[in-house]
């Protein structure tokens, strides 16, 4: 009997596991990874990269069970700088770098997509940086925006320009990923990582837009690793939420629950879906972005112990 076997309880799909084993020049070396299948012969794992790894039993030299969430650090003792710049990924059709600063755009649909993020040095002197901004937004036709962190320097550099208010403000609310995937996932949670009809579909009636088609498929389809997750009823979702991992953070969007079935706990059910394939992917934080009027939805995620992170607002000229 292998160490595999001898895990207690016995390891099933799922599980998350670290052998060693030994390799064909007689060196070990360690595979932690999601537990993908297991025979008399083989194990196989899943690697937070996608890499599928097969490891022959007879090679296994120890093997335990790990969780399947990574603590991490407290989430409210990063900077918002960093998460701000971890966040750009979960939500971008198109961005073009001016110092640390993205220049971005969707379309016009939402102002994140459709914002520069300025959020530490432009690598230019704060006035031809602003200009900049305002020529990015021309050249691609959308109005000149920018997002800042609130009360931030950026901010303060902005308003000196004579730039004003506009669109939501918003709060980032964050939790620790270990502490959500306490909750079992719920298996009516299905997880697709490329955009399928049925999911944009829900999206759609969710958020009814005349968005470019191919801007807005470009927005929801994301770049890899990127969860579209829901509960079907039928031939149809009746609610859905998207993650995207980023660096070590999972970015949770677009949850939405069909009003008939409101009040049964789908949404949880599917974030907490959204928890657990993140941890799979090597996340141990999750963020998400709530404006400032929604106290709904403020109240709900505080009961879930989501706490807040910063606040960030849109400018323009």
């Amino acid at each position: 009997m292998d160490a595999v076997a001898l895990i207690t309880p016995p390891a099933t799909p799922g599980d998350r596991l670290v052998i060693r084993h030994r390799l064909p020049d007689g060196s070990a070396t360690d595979v932690l990874g999601v537990l993908v299948s297991a025979d008399p012969e083989t194990v196989v794992v899943r690697t937070r990269d996608d890499r599928v790894v097969e490891v022959r039993r007879v090679a296994v030299i120890l093997a335990k069970r790990v969780p399947l969430i990574s603590r991490g650090p407290d989430p409210l003792r990063i900077p918002a700088e960093d998460l701000e710049q971890a966040a750009v990924a979960g939500w971008v059709a198109h961005a073009e770098p001016l110092g640390d600063w993205w220049l971005r755009s969707g379309g016009g649909f939402t102002g994140r997509a459709n914002s520069c993020l300025a959020v530490g040095d432009p690598g230019l002197p704060f006035p031809e940086a602003a200009q900049r901004v305002i020529d990015f937004a021309e050249r691609v036709g959308i109005p000149p925006m920018v997002q800042v962190i609130a009360d931030s320097q950026q901010e303060k550099g902005f308003r000196e320009l004579g730039w004003t208010d506009t669109y939501l403000a918003t709060d980032v609310l964050v939790h620790r990923l270990s502490t959500l995937g306490e909750r079992p996932a719920d298996p009516r949670v299905i997880i697709e990582e490329s955009l399928t009809e049925s999911w944009l579909a829900a999206y759609q009636e969710y958020r009814p837009n005349d968005a470019d088609p191919d801007l807005l498929r470009a927005l929801l389809q994301g770049r890899p690793p990127r969860g579209l997750a829901g509960i079907r009823d039928g031939d149809r979702l009746v609610c859905v939420g998207r993650g995207q991992v980023s660096r070590d953070w999972l970015g949770i969007s677009g949850l939405w629950t069909h009003p008939d079935r409101r009040r049964q706990g789908l949404a949880t059910a599917v974030l907490i879906g959204l928890v657990h394939w993140a941890g799979a992917k090597g996340a141990r934080n999750a963020y998400l972005q709530v404006a400032q009027e929604n106290s709904s939805a403020h109240e709900a995620y505080q009961r879930l112990g989501f706490r807040l992170h910063h606040s960030y607002r849109y400018l323009r000229p």
